[in-house]
């Protein structure tokens, strides 16, 4: 597998100081409605080092930091591509090539 960020997203890193992205799995619990999706965010080093070694994810090494890959059964794409999701004014990273 191979892990790419857009130009957009590296800058964005850099100027932040943002190192590692981790990928997660929500699910609703209390609704009428069963959602689950994969959704991006920035994790400290400590907290990455926390998941790895507490929780069994997995650490790809890229060339700014680690992306953190959870321990469910996810379909991976050859190539997963990292971009920068603009919501009105927040920025959060966002995952192309892994499915439910």
């Amino acid at each position: 597998m191979t892990v790419e960020y857009t130009p957009e997203l590296l800058e964005y890193m850099k100027e932040k100081g943002h190192r590692n992205i981790s990928v997660e799995v929500a699910s609703s619990t209390r609704s009428d409605f069963e959602v689950t999706e994969i959704y991006c965010r920035y994790v400290r080093e400590s907290f990455a080092d926390y998941l790895l070694e507490k929780k069994g994810y997995r650490g790809v090494a890229t060339e700014i930091g680690r992306v953190l890959f959870p321990p469910y059964r996810l379909e991976y794409e050859e190539t997963v591509r990292f971009y920068l999701k603009k919501t009105w004014i927040f920025r959060q990273p966002a995952v192309e090539g892994i499915t439910l």
